[in-house]
Formats: C-alpha cells, structure tokens, sequence
C-alpha cells in the first residue's frame, strides 16, 4: 500500500509537472522510511517496546528490498547511506544530509546555473 498506493503516484504527479530523477525520488522516500524507522526504534527502545523497534527495522528491510526502493541505498540497523545526492549541497547555507553519499559537499560545476 505505501509503495503502490502513495509512493507511485506521488512520484508520477511531481514527475508531470517537474524534471526529477526517479533515483532522486527513490533516493528521498528510501531516506524518510530509514528516518521514520531510526525515531520508532529510539522510541520502542525508550520505552522498553523492543517489540516496536525490531518491527520498524523489519518493515523498513523488507520495504527497502522492494524494487522501487532497492538500491537506494544502503541500510546498516538504522543508518542509511543513499547512492542518490539530494541536492542539498546546491541550497544556499546547504551542505551533506545526513545520509549523503557523499563525504563533502562536491564542487559545483563551472556550466552550472548560479543563484
């Protein structure tokens, strides 16, 4: 249901309207399940519900190794590198996200449009 029911068609009505990378979008919903899995299973474990955090980590695996989102990324209990960049980097002020496949932000091309 995430996947089909939300994620297909939210891609599919940004995609209409904007120039997006599948890989970008891939890369972002695979990086918000790993953040919503890292806050349930601080939560589970908080709380004493180790119930609540192996189910997170569990859902989120399985939902990762679908083919929408496989190769996203790579998951390690709950930290997640992406293989897609965001774009964070290009913000003014920006920089690396937290799960940014790269180690710095790169250096911005000398073709490419300047704010």
């Amino acid at each position: 249901m995430v996947l089909r029911g939300h994620l297909e068609p939210l891609a599919a009505a940004l995609r209409s309207r904007h120039r997006l990378a599948p890989g970008l979008l891939r890369g972002n919903a695979a990086s918000a399940l790993v953040g919503a899995t890292r806050e349930l299973d601080r939560w589970g474990r908080r709380h004493g519900r180790t119930d609540v955090a192996l189910r997170a980590r569990r859902l989120a695996s399985g939902l990762l190794g679908e083919p929408l989102l496989a190769g996203a990324g790579t998951l390690t209990g709950t930290a997640f590198r992406r293989r897609s960049c965001c774009l964070y980097y290009r913000v003014p002020g920006g920089g690396v996200c937290g799960d940014c496949c790269f180690a710095r932000p790169p250096r911005s091309s000398p073709h490419a449009p300047s704010g």
